[in-house]
């Protein structure tokens, strides 16, 4: 065993006492040592324990007894560079306490996003979507657009939100254009619209408690519809929107992505339109809506819904009820909407969902929903063995919803006598089943509802739609 190119381990120096700087000078084989190693000033002594084997100059000493420490065990040629230090200076004072300093307000985006294309009707169009915030989340500005054309023909919208207090503050202004086919008052046949909104606004939301909120929102509104096809005078209004709003909320989602499975919602709005020009409209709306969701087992949920507003004023805003959310594969009563003014396109709003009738089944300035869900697990996993196309945690739902839509109050009425049999008269009632999946990430509702009219049922109706329940 070569003396010149062993070098004991720290472990051992130190165990032994041996001197750091140097080798040992001799390595000794003792047939008589007590001890695995022994150390002895400069030498080494290590006990032959092999039996039967040489013990010749430059054999290699049989370790296969020896118990060696962590500390032996680690690599010491393969050690990683120390971290190094920042130095923080003017930070503290004499007594080592931090000194405070100003925050400085820096913006880094948070989303970019955006695209362009051509098209030989349209040409260029485009969409973006810029946001930006700070480091601590209290400023926030969003920026997007929908190109098309020219910038009366598209959206676009900025919009900042300062949050570091306990109100909440938000400052927005936008543009929005949309085209619509409506009907030719001449009969000529349809016309197509363009319906522009601009406004300038400010919003603003102040927590009572945990669950309990006020919002409060002023808008000034510029509104105008103009005929892209025969050239008939446009309208055009100007109106200030103030609006307040108490909300209740303690809903939980708790593993459900469709909707909550415990707790309530409640909502109350106010709003309207003063008239200040002759131009101007005199609106007055009021809304309220209760949702509760309540777990009869771990996945069992019955929820239902509680939904009423009124309008008054001169220019009374329209509710239209039937249908549901995001209906991908819609259908108009009549094959129409009840737009026929340019206050009609700013104002009109459905209230969703009333399954088993078209949309705008229904028109009216008041308005009255309930809806009554009873939604469970259907099925865990669907697997298909053709296709690699999988589906987990398919829910099913059945449901029941009723509702009217009317303006003149003293002419309605639940019953009628047709064909003599009784029916509804202002009464939409209608009832079904569904399911609720993902299909490539995209949350799908799909119901079959029927109309029930009291004499009996209707033809189906399939609805398949995106987002969630209510």
């Amino acid at each position: 065993l070569s003396v010149d190119s062993l070098e004991p381990t720290e472990f051992y120096k130190l165990k032994y006492h041996l001197p750091h700087e140097q080798k040992p000078k001799d390595i000794v084989i003792s047939m008589q040592s007590q001890d695995t190693t022994v150390g002895k000033k400069n030498v080494v002594v290590i006990a032959d324990t092999s039996i039967g084997e040489s013990t010749a100059h430059g054999a290699r000493p049989d370790l296969s007894g020896f118990v060696f420490s962590q500390n032996f065990r680690q690599d010491t040629t393969n050690v990683k560079p120390p971290i190094s230090q920042v130095a923080i200076s003017d930070n503290e004072d004499a007594d080592s306490n931090y000194i405070p300093r100003r925050y400085k307000l820096s913006f880094s985006p948070d989303l970019v996003y955006g695209n362009a294309g051509y098209s030989t009707f349209y040409g260029i169009d485009g969409s973006a979507i810029f946001a930006f915030s700070d480091m601590l989340g209290d400023h926030q500005i969003v920026f997007q657009t929908n190109l098309l054309i020219d910038l009366r023909n598209s959206d676009y919208g900025l919009s900042y939100y300062y949050l570091p207090g306990r109100i909440d503050w938000g400052f927005q202004a936008f543009h929005s254009a949309k085209f619509l086919y409506l009907g030719d008052p001449t009969g000529i046949g349809d016309t197509l619209f363009r319906f522009q909104t601009s406004g300038v606004g400010a919003m603003a939301s102040y927590p009572i408690d945990r669950f309990n909120r006020l919002d409060f929102s002023l808008m000034w509104l510029s509104l105008s519809r103009d005929d892209l096809d025969y050239g008939s005078p446009s309208q055009q209004k100007n109106l200030v929107l103030p609006l307040v709003s108490y909300v209740n909320d303690n809903s939980l989602w708790q593993g459900e992505w469709f909707g909550p499975n415990n707790g309530s919602r409640f909502n109350f709005t106010f709003y309207g339109t003063p008239k200040i020009s002759s131009g101007g409209l005199d609106i007055q709306t009021f809304t309220a809506d209760y949702r509760s969701y309540n777990r009869l087992a771990r996945e069992f949920i019955l929820a239902y819904r509680l939904s009423g507003g009124i309008s008054t004023g001169r220019d009374k805003q329209n509710f239209f009820i039937g249908g549901t959310e995001g209906w991908i594969n819609p259908s108009f009563h009549n094959n129409s909407l009840p737009l026929y003014n340019v206050e009609d396109f700013a104002f009109l709003t459905p209230v969703l969902p009333l399954r088993g009738f078209d949309y705008a089944e229904q028109v009216g300035t008041h308005y009255a929903v309930a809806n009554l869900e009873f939604r469970f697990p259907l099925l865990k996993y669907l697997i298909f063995g053709a296709l690699p196309i999988g589906f987990a945690n398919i829910l099913g739902t059945a449901f029941v919803d009723m509702g009217s839509a009317w303006t003149e109050t003293n002419s309605w009425s639940l019953w009628q006598r047709m064909n003599g049999q009784t029916t509804f008269q202002d009464l939409l009632v209608g009832t079904g089943v569904g399911t609720r999946l993902f299909l490539f990430g995209i949350p799908l509702r799909i119901d079959v509802a029927w109309r029930f009219n009291w004499s009996g049922f209707s033809e189906p109706i399939y609805y398949f739609a995106i987002g969630p329940d209510f």
